[in-house]
């Protein structure tokens, strides 16, 4: 069975941006953005914590429980996911036309990515094989 992979997302987000200034454009690639990190860093979460996520507000879960780590790795991932989460909040829910971060989005992204790729080539906790 194929796994989905949540950092494709990243790449519709760029293509939305890239493609037009429209709010709509701007509010869909954020959103974007936002899942191609949320994903990737639920299954780290959930190896390196030896925990799985409850349904019930798992977004709100995931980033506390990163920012409440005793490391500083996985405090930077929270801080940087709630920054992201709370800009899609934005872009999905507002009713105010407005420009929205987009490109500030993408950068935090890119931070994310590296993050988890660090986090995952040199684990600070005992992951599951």
């Amino acid at each position: 069975m194929n796994v989905f992979d949540w950092k494709k997302n990243a790449d519709v987000g760029v293509h939305l941006m890239s493609f037009s200034n429209k709010e709509e454009y701007q509010r869909s690639s954020i959103s974007r953005f936002y899942y191609s990190c949320f994903g990737p860093s639920k299954e780290y979460y959930e190896e390196s914590f030896r925990r799985i996520l409850s349904r019930n507000n798992p977004h709100a879960t995931l980033i506390t429980e990163l920012k409440n780590s005793p490391f500083i790795e996985e405090q930077q991932l929270g801080k940087k996911l709630k920054k992201l989460r709370s800009q899609r909040n934005r872009a999905d829910y507002s009713e105010k036309s407005q420009d929205f971060p987009v490109a500030e989005s993408k950068r935090i992204v890119e931070d994310i990515f590296k993050l988890l790729d660090e986090l995952k080539s040199h684990p600070l906790r005992i992951m599951k094989r």
